[in-house]
């Protein structure tokens, strides 16, 4: 049996170079081919000498001259490896090339060693993988989507109902479940308009939620003035939605009580990004603030109870000031789920 140290150095050079998977070419200066290995004449059809003293442009892409894409060109231009992923037709696929500079004694570019590595079937996979997120995008747009019309006719129906409730207090709990779901149909919306399906643009939904609030509760807009300030910033559905909850409950409470006996106000919503962790929601208005008694702790509203709940969930930390006006400020972080 023979081992490899028992040929030849010019023998196993040549065993080596043919053993490579990989098609090479060794290209002079001006481009005609001065040897290739055997994957590379399989490539093509043939056998390695008949390659030989042909110009590489010619037998790989049936030309004439260089192609403007040309790796070899490019490194008689600037003496650099070049690298690139291409579709060569009469290699039948993709493949990664690699070109690299042969140098003389005194560093002149002699000509190039030309390697290309087949990456067909991972360019095939990676489509395919791409198709698939494709379709889940587009799958998700259309959960949002129908999503958000199902809680759309959730609120069209309790609206719908509530016309029958002669009571003004059960009238009322409807028209804040209307608004509840409303809330949780807009973060919807905003994912299905935009290209993020799990991040939302929280100063537009923030600047969004407050105005339809508004204009729900509030039946002359000369007599409470609205503001919003919102940095601008990405935020997590899981985080978005409870916040989004939260500012409902606030704003609804603020228009409801704030300013009674159709006094005048200011209601005033802001939201900042601390760092990257943490993110400052505040709402206040100038109203006639909390009764004295007021217990946060202990009350039977179910709106302080949502926004208690929901800043646990957020893992936030609440602030309540009654005395002039009302001023609540929950500092919150941004919810990470893993898949």
């Amino acid at each position: 049996m023979m081992y490899l140290k028992d040929i030849e150095p010019q023998e196993l050079c040549e065993k080596t170079f043919n053993a490579i998977s990989d098609a090479i070419t060794i290209i002079d200066r001006d481009h005609s081919v001065v040897k290739v290995n055997k994957a590379m004449a399989d490539a093509l059809r043939t056998e390695p000498e008949e390659l030989i003293g042909k110009h590489c442009y010619e037998v790989v892409h049936g030309t004439s001259g260089p192609i403007d894409t040309c790796p070899h060109a490019m490194l008689l231009h600037d003496d650099h490896e070049h690298s690139s992923e291409v579709h060569e037709e009469n290699l039948g696929g993709f493949f990664l090339i690699t070109t690299t500079p042969i140098y003389d004694d005194a560093g002149e570019v002699l000509g190039s060693v030309h390697v290309a590595r087949d990456i067909t079937q991972r360019k095939i996979i990676e489509e395919q993988l791409q198709q698939a997120l494709d379709d889940k995008d587009m799958l998700m747009k259309e959960i949002h989507h129908r999503v958000k019309n199902n809680l759309m006719i959730m609120s069209s129906l309790l609206n719908l109902q509530s016309r029958y409730i002669e009571d003004e207090v059960a009238r009322d709990i409807f028209r804040d479940s209307q608004s509840r779901a409303k809330t949780m149909a807009l973060i919807h919306e905003k994912l299905y308009q935009s290209g993020q399906l799990k991040k939302i643009d929280v100063k537009d939904y923030v600047e969004s939620l407050a105005n339809k609030i508004f204009h729900s509760y509030v039946n002359d807009p000369q007599r409470i003035l609205l503001n919003v300030y919102s940095d601008e910033f990405m935020l997590d559905i899981n985080t978005a939605i409870p916040m989004g909850l939260i500012l409902n409950e606030l704003l609804t409470n603020s228009f409801k009580y704030a300013f009674p006996e159709k006094e005048k106000g200011t209601v005033t919503v802001k939201l900042r990004q601390i760092n990257n962790k943490k993110f400052l929601l505040e709402v206040e208005d100038d109203g006639v603030g909390l009764p004295a008694d007021f217990d946060p702790h202990n009350t039977n509203s179910l709106g302080m109870q949502l926004i208690y709940n929901l800043t646990e969930q957020i893992k936030g930390e609440l602030k309540l000031d009654g005395d002039n006006g009302t001023n609540v400020q929950i500092t919150f972080q941004e919810l990470k789920y893993n898949k």
